[in-house]
């Protein structure tokens, strides 16, 4: 970037996209003065009520002794609060790099924006996992290989399908269960905040990326849909199972009981059948993830789409597609 570059900026002229920047500032919030750091966070609380956990909501899980449950539960949001505060770096870092890449001014002005936010986020987990005052277990080596293929990377249609559009949206049940879950005042106060902020980053994702499928060959349409559809399809599919059930086992074992294994067959038994009521519940219609109503309006559910990747019968593609109908038929009425 030269001096003669930046006086040739332009702006888009994008109502929405020019809107999000506005609002950065009208819904602006200070870390030291709007956030009363003043509140306790005791050492025996969880924080968030058990029934956030992987497996909470099941009844061998309910029947576990109080404080057993308690100390799992802090040590699964402390292992979820680590993975969001190095999540917040990753994407200070890279709305950085959009900055400096973008030549349109108001794409320019939300990244640097988004980077202030992230900052401030950041800074707001780090200082709840201190007051928290114990160790937090390590990120996983998927979410760390994400991370470093987001750095890595300079090309800011990739920053943006992968930050703004499927981190965030994906994010976005995280930080509206950690709100729904809370019980200690001070979590719920930053989550709520940093939440506001988000839907705000996710929604610049969906309008960059809208406005760059309108301008592209349906084959690159294709093409860009069918990765990262892919990818959605495979993640929303995905239910709290063996994996999870390992990390819970082994936080109980931390915990102190000597016989978590002999529970686990019907903790999975339990969770299977909760697996299956929650699918049963998107299958409907009644809950569409982020996730899907972000690729919805960004486009990548069109019919020639679905119909050129083979996936019209997807029961997420369909119900998101029958949604879609519904919500526009309403509208007209």
């Amino acid at each position: 970037m030269r001096t003669r570059e930046l006086l040739r900026l332009h702006n888009t002229g994008h109502q929405g996209i020019n809107a999000l920047f506005a609002k950065a500032h009208s819904a602006d919030w200070d870390i030291e003065h709007d956030v009363d750091w003043s509140q306790a966070v005791s050492a025996d609380e969880s924080l968030v009520d058990p029934d956030w956990n992987a497996f909470g909501q099941t009844a061998t899980f309910r029947s576990l002794p109080d404080v057993l449950k308690s100390r799992v539960t802090r040590r699964g949001l402390g292992r979820t609060l680590n993975m969001l505060q190095v999540g917040e770096s990753v994407a200070q870092d890279v709305c950085a790099k959009l900055a400096l890449a973008l030549r349109e001014e108001d794409y320019r002005n939300h990244a640097v924006a988004q980077a202030m936010d992230e900052a401030r986020h950041h800074l707001a987990y780090r200082r709840f996992i201190e007051k928290m005052n114990e160790p937090v277990e390590d990120i996983d080596p998927g979410i760390e290989m994400t991370f470093d293929g987001l750095l890595a990377t300079n090309d800011p249609l990739e920053i943006i399908a992968t930050e703004q559009f499927f981190l965030e949206s994906f994010a976005m049940t995280i930080f509206e269960n950690l709100v729904r879950y809370a019980r200690n005042p001070l979590l719920r106060q930053i989550v709520t905040l940093i939440t506001r902020d988000e839907s705000r980053h996710m929604g610049f994702g969906v309008l960059y990326l809208a406005e760059w499928m309108k301008q592209r060959s349906l084959d690159e349409q294709i093409n860009f849909a069918r990765r990262w559809l892919g990818q959605i399809l495979s993640v929303l599919s995905d239910r709290p199972g063996p994996i999870f059930l390992g990390r819970l086992l082994a936080r109980l074992r931390a915990a102190g009981m000597d016989e978590a294994d002999r529970i686990a067959p019907q903790l999975l038994r339990e969770q299977q059948a909760i697996n299956a009521t929650d699918e049963a519940e998107v299958l409907s219609g009644r809950r569409i993830p982020h996730l899907l109503k972000s690729a919805r309006r960004i486009g990548l559910l069109k019919p020639e789409i679905i119909e050129a990747l083979g996936i019209v019968q997807h029961p997420l593609v369909r119900v998101a597609v029958e949604s879609r109908i519904s919500d526009d038929a309403s509208s007209l009425n």
